[in-house]
């Protein structure tokens, strides 16, 4: 039998430019990548070089090569949580989602103790739309979170993912954890959604970020969680013209807000 006589050449198979990367980033790699390089060709079987190697691509949003040398770090080292782990986000980042969750289920396997796991675990279900799982990372998540930055990222996504589910009591219950006095740090965006949930911010206002330093950021992060809140009221206009807004602005590509609000987007037919 001819080695390729099970592929049929015809219509009913996908053809090479849909399955394989073509084309990378002509970006110039950063001196703190270079750097990595150099020491990993002193030392080619180091975990921990390839591994800074992928955060330093990361830095450049270079997340496919990151992923690449997160491999090559795991090649050596297939039970390393901590790489699985960052491979598991930049997986997140392409849009990779179901390798994400492979990555970060085994990581929360390997070290249970990593409150960062859990958190993109949570958010890889999430945008898989297995919300019961997304359920579960994030309740593993509530349990080792004891900052009010880490409470308000992690009630916002776990609120927004128990109302999917149905389950608005338990969803309500979460809002009492953050407060108008909640500091949250850098989590200042997922402050004031959750506030919005409260019913302590008007929705108009959650996308008045007049000033901020990157807006189209804003728009991901704060656009998407009133674009959701408005698919969960029924508004389904408001919310759709919310994620094309988000869609239009498209700088911040791999942030959570704006990769929710393309699988938001496809799920409802591209509107």
């Amino acid at each position: 039998m001819a080695k390729f006589a099970h592929l049929s050449v015809t219509k009913d198979r996908a053809d090479k430019e849909t399955q394989i990367l073509l084309k990378r980033s002509d970006l110039p790699l950063s001196a703190e990548v270079l750097e990595m390089e150099g020491k990993i060709k002193e030392d080619p079987k180091s975990v921990e070089l390839w591994m800074q190697k992928g955060l330093a691509l990361s830095k450049q949003m270079l997340f496919r090569e990151a992923i690449e040398a997160y491999s090559m770090a795991l090649s050596i080292n297939p039970f390393h949580a901590l790489t699985l782990r960052h491979r598991g986000h930049r997986f997140i980042s392409v849009r990779m989602f179901h390798e994400a969750a492979a990555d970060l289920e085994l990581s929360s396997r390997l070290d249970p103790t990593n409150w960062d796991t859990w958190y993109h675990l949570g958010l890889a279900y999430y945008l898989i739309r297995d919300f019961e799982r997304a359920e579960a990372a994030y309740k593993k998540c509530l349990e080792m979170t004891h900052s009010d930055e880490l409470i308000v990222a992690i009630v916002d996504w776990y609120w927004m993912t128990l109302m999917r589910l149905g389950k608005q009591e338990e969803a309500d219950e979460l809002l009492y954890l953050v407060t108008e006095d909640t500091d949250p740090g850098e989590n200042l965006s997922y402050k004031r959604r959750v506030l919005m949930y409260k019913g302590l911010i008007k929705p108009d206002e959650l996308i008045d970020f007049e000033g901020a330093e990157f807006p189209d950021l804003e728009m991901a992060t704060q656009g998407y969680g009133l674009a959701n809140y408005y698919y969960l009221k029924g508004e389904l206009e408001k919310s759709n013209k919310i994620l094309e807004e988000i869609l239009q602005k498209d700088a911040f590509w791999s942030a959570f807000g704006y990769q929710a609000a393309v699988v938001d987007y496809e799920a409802r037919g591209g509107i």
